[in-house]
């Protein structure tokens, strides 16, 4: 049976915020009409998506990775030293535009935003205290932990996953050493400083990923019927009446490779809501090619004005990441002979998933330890004059907020090939509120057309600073690890071969351990790959000193290699009009009726936390507000989700499984 040609309820967006929509407004009433449009394929069952190992394979860019696309920005950046920043692009149910915002193919890294963050929003309904019984709602938590701020009949699975390997209890020793206290729990929304076992969307029963499609949509299309799935095809534009009723909406295949290369547009009309869930890159584009936005460019491209909009894709936030790779010892367990393509490596662990999926190293992420920082009084004295105003203005009387966010990856996150043999471990530094700001545009009527992409990385120098620091902190972290070996000197700053911070590569010993044979192990390389010290238990390490030329080399650094964190938001804001909103405090798009966006595009200021239980919780928040004008009541607990065991509602103890 085909697709209807009208429904009640349209979602444009099959991301996390899109597919609560859908599944909690279809469960919520079996007789109304739910289709959910997403550009990308079908998640339901995919190997490649619900084992949570694999999920830097679907971060390709080879050609052949059908998961992903790629954003590039349209000029070059004088802030990165005439770089182009890229973006990767989710393109697969559960996600949309922005990945890592989504569930499908992200680094399944548990999260929350601070309590502030929401507070900052400065709308009503939107205050963490609002908002706290949705993030408890969605939320099946499985750890153990010592306060009541989860929750655990929801569909989405929070876990430490199948397995946490040593050298995160190697990370957190190391943490705790240079002034990070442990803690069980540092999703509080609260504490800002401190480092933890970093949870993951992961369900401890059946080592699956928990992503979003699968706990909202697929659940509800197991039982009910009146949930309509369209995959592979992409929104167009928004189809209003006279009124400017949004009444329905064009979308196209999601590859424009027939028809000579025209745009085949299907009708498919709505009798109450239209909902657009495409994401903060997506979103806005989907406004603008309706007539929502910047009357100056709309008239400009041809397209009639709906509703004057100056907002919409403008204010692009993001967080921002430098990753930095370091040596450790060869008896140290790591996943880069799996990532490598080893194959007695890779059939061992796959072997593993289908013998005891719940217990594999493959129901992980290896990424099982991280921490939340804030600067010392001593160290922000070190940060700079533009960064401080940022900190007396933003962070200083919110001591919720975190500067930095940091983790160890067990294994390099590069790409192999260009890696030397051995064993490796990874530190990513985000940058959770940057200044700086970016936009995006179309310039086409045509959807297939790329848009203008302005990232606007770094283009406030305030951003510099606690990169800067953030980098030393976790490189003083891994030097005081039991398994550092040194530093993997391509993936550092390239210091001045003088200077006491000159990066040190492997040690002689590990690298003959991996050579037994080698010939040419240890010979002279030249000042810029002088070899690590041999590991010593009982050294203690003094802290890198670190010159103005140094501090250089490092913004140099940062300005070459920071990227995104797949966390866009902001492009449209929910704020008054007048100062550049595009949405009001019930998501209804100013200037249009029936018509609401529902994604982290709405954020009207940055939240500190991997934005996958933001996109969650916003699109809960939206379920609700569109059921209370629909006049339905959403039913709970969720739709059973596939695969897993029914909720006990209860916390997680330390059972055996």
């Amino acid at each position: 049976m085909g697709h209807p040609e009208e429904v009640d309820v349209i979602v444009a967006g099959g991301g996390p915020a899109g597919c609560v929509v859908a599944g909690r407004l279809a469960y919520a009433d079996p007789n109304l009409k739910v289709m959910l449009i997403e550009g990308g394929a079908n998640n339901r069952d995919d190997p490649w998506v619900y084992r949570p190992g694999i999920y830097v394979r679907n971060m390709q860019r080879d050609g052949v990775n059908d998961k992903a696309t790629f954003y590039e920005d349209t000029m070059q950046s004088s802030y990165l030293r005439g770089r182009r920043s890229i973006v990767p692009c989710a393109n697969i149910l559960g996600m949309w535009p922005d990945a890592r915002g989504g569930s499908s193919i992200n680094f399944q890294m548990y999260t929350r935003a601070s309590a502030s963050d929401w507070d900052d929003f400065k709308t009503e309904g939107w205050t963490c205290e609002d908002l706290f019984p949705l993030m408890k709602r969605l939320e099946n938590y499985q750890k153990p932990v010592n306060n009541d701020t989860h929750g655990y009949d929801g569909p989405i699975a929070i876990s430490n996953g199948g397995q946490i390997l040593p050298v995160a209890q190697d990370f957190l020793r190391a943490a705790h050493a240079i002034g990070v206290p442990y803690s069980d729990d540092i999703q509080d929304l609260k504490t800002s400083h401190g480092a933890e076992i970093w949870a993951k969307y992961i369900n401890r029963h059946t080592g699956r990923r928990s992503d979003a499609a699968t706990a909202y949509v697929h659940s509800v299309m197991d039982v009910q019927s009146n949930l309509y799935l369209r995959c592979n095809a992409r929104v167009s534009r928004v189809l209003f009446d006279a009124n400017n009723k949004a009444v329905g909406v064009a979308y196209v295949p999601s590859r424009n490779r027939t028809h000579g290369a025209q745009v085949q547009e299907t009708i498919v009309k709505a009798r109450k809501m239209v909902v657009i869930s495409s994401g903060t890159l997506g979103t806005p584009q989907i406004l603008e090619r309706s007539g929502v936005g910047n009357a100056e460019l709309l008239n400009k491209l041809g397209i009639p004005v709906v509703s004057d909009l100056p907002g919409v894709g403008e204010e692009y936030q993001d967080h921002y990441t430098t990753l930095t790779i370091y040596r450790v010892s060869n008896e140290t367990q790591t996943l880069d002979d799996f990532l490598r393509g080893n194959k007695e490596v890779q059939r061992e662990l796959f072997a593993e998933w289908e013998t005891s999926p719940e217990k594999a190293r493959l129901a992980s992420n290896a990424i099982d330890a991280g921490f939340k920082i804030r600067p010392t009084e001593e160290e922000l004295k070190e940060m700079g004059p533009e960064f401080n105003e940022l900190w007396n203005r933003y962070f200083k009387d919110k001591p919720d907020k975190p500067v930095m966010f940091g983790s160890i990856v067990a294994g390099a996150y590069a790409d192999h090939t260009l890696l030397p043999p051995g064993k490796y471990i990874t530190m990513f530094q985000y940058l959770e509120y940057p200044a700086s700001r970016g936009k995006i545009h179309i310039k086409s009527q045509n959807p297939y057309v790329e848009p203008f992409f302005d990232s606007g990385f770094m283009n406030n120098k305030a951003d510099f600073a606690p990169i800067r620091w953030s980098y030393k902190k976790t490189r003083e972290v891994a030097r005081r690890m039991d398994s550092f070996r040194g530093e993997l000197t391509s993936h550092h700053p390239h210091f001045h071969p003088n200077s006491p911070a000159a990066c040190r590569d492997i040690d002689i010993k590990t690298a003959k351990e991996i050579y037994p044979d080698g010939l040419t192990v240890g010979i002279h390389m030249g000042t810029w790959h002088r070899p690590s010290e041999p590991y010593d238990a009982k050294k203690v390490i003094e802290d890198i000193k670190y010159t103005e030329e140094d501090d250089k080399a490092i913004d140099d650094w940062i300005a070459d290699h920071v990227e995104t964190t797949w966390h866009s938001l902001g492009t449209c804001a929910m704020k008054p009009r007048e100062q550049g909103g595009v949405v009001d405090k019930r998501l209804n798009v100013y200037g249009t009726q029936n018509l609401k966006c529902v994604d982290l595009s709405i954020c009207p200021d940055n939240l500190g936390t991997n934005t996958y239980s933001s996109a969650l919780l916003v699109g809960e928040k939206g379920a609700d507000l569109i059921a209370e004008e629909l006049g339905l009541k959403i039913r709970l607990p969720h739709a059973p989700v596939p695969h897993a065991p029914v909720p006990t509602g209860k916390p997680a103890t330390q059972l055996v499984r």
